[in-house]
């Protein structure tokens, strides 16, 4: 925020009516927006700093109304700018999952399914839906880690990679679609007060059901064990009368997180090309992982050592 820290400040001060608070910035996402913690005399906020994506910032802020009218715990929007350059917002403290700790995982998973209960019951026609173009796209670039490790694919290995993406993508077009988060993960919950909160919620629509259960049972950085994540599955089938066996909608969980997994690790591939985000190149060997594990689940064989070569 080199060129927009006046520029922040001068709005700041107009928003909050007073020039005394100090700007400390926070940890950067994959994401063009930057955040800071604004400490001024009578409270704490947080503001995020939009330079180059207004639409981002205008789904974010439209995802905010939306899941505040249905209680989900996002924060509450005090301000934004005009231009959406600047959105000022409730500050939950900075206890995100994935740096706290000490936390009971079973309650944390229960918590957790509450909020996404939350969510599905959103208005389905407010939201638009992913579509199978959408969803194999999300993978183009998932190729790219094989120059990246050095291990480049020859035609026919590329060819099972190809037929991969696609029948994950038709797999995931046959799961039942409901308002979903996308990136429900431990990165993007809080807690404040002792309860769980959601941030980073402005790609909310409509997707496969597997894609959020992913996110959260299935995290990169933190594995839950079996027996926690067999029974989680089996009271959030009864809390929302899913039309699943515990087993069908893990499956369906597994699909999805080989998916999320590609598309993450071509996202973060591109970032790296571009000299940002460098700090999460120790996460790809754990999104490799993760997909490892999935095929090796789902009985995608010839695919799975493909990707074990990269490790």
């Amino acid at each position: 925020m080199k060129d927009k820290t006046s520029e922040a400040i001068e709005w700041l001060s107009k928003t909050l009516g007073q020039d005394s608070f100090n700007l400390i910035k926070l940890r950067q996402e994959a994401s063009s927006r930057s955040y800071f913690r604004v400490s001024a005399e009578d409270a704490s906020y947080i503001l995020s700093v939009n330079e180059k994506n207004s639409e981002q910032a205008a789904k974010f802020l439209y995802s905010s109304k939306i899941l505040k009218n249905h209680s989900v715990s996002v924060p509450d929007i005090y301000a934004f700018s005009e231009n959406l350059e600047f959105i000022l917002q409730e500050d939950f403290g900075d206890m995100t999952l994935d740096t706290a700790n000490s936390i009971d995982e079973s309650n944390l998973i229960n918590q957790a399914l509450s909020e996404l209960s939350k969510i599905y019951a959103v208005d389905q026609s407010v939201l638009k839906s992913f579509t199978e173009e959408e969803l194999l796209n999300q993978t183009n670039n998932f190729f790219k880690i094989f120059s990246y490790k050095k291990n480049e694919l020859n035609a026919e290995d590329k060819a099972k990679i190809d037929s991969l993406r696609k029948d994950l993508v038709n797999k995931l077009m046959q799961q039942p679609f409901f308002p979903a988060h996308n990136d429900f993960e431990r990165r993007n919950f809080l807690i404040c007060d002792g309860s769980l909160c959601i941030i980073d919620h402005q790609d909310l629509n409509i997707a496969p059901i597997g894609i959020d259960l992913a996110s959260l049972l299935f995290d990169h950085d933190f594995s839950f064990d079996d027996k926690l994540i067999d029974a989680a599955l089996s009271k959030h089938i009864e809390m929302n009368a899913l039309n699943f066996t515990s087993e069908e909608l893990k499956h369906s969980i597994l699909v999805a997180l080989a998916h999320r997994s590609m598309r993450i690790i071509g996202t973060f591939i591109c970032y790296f090309e571009d000299d940002h985000l460098l700090n999460r190149k120790k996460d790809i060997d754990k999104f490799l992982n993760r997909i490892v594990y999935s095929l090796d689940e789902l009985n995608y064989s010839q695919q799975s050592k493909l990707i074990k070569r990269l490790l």
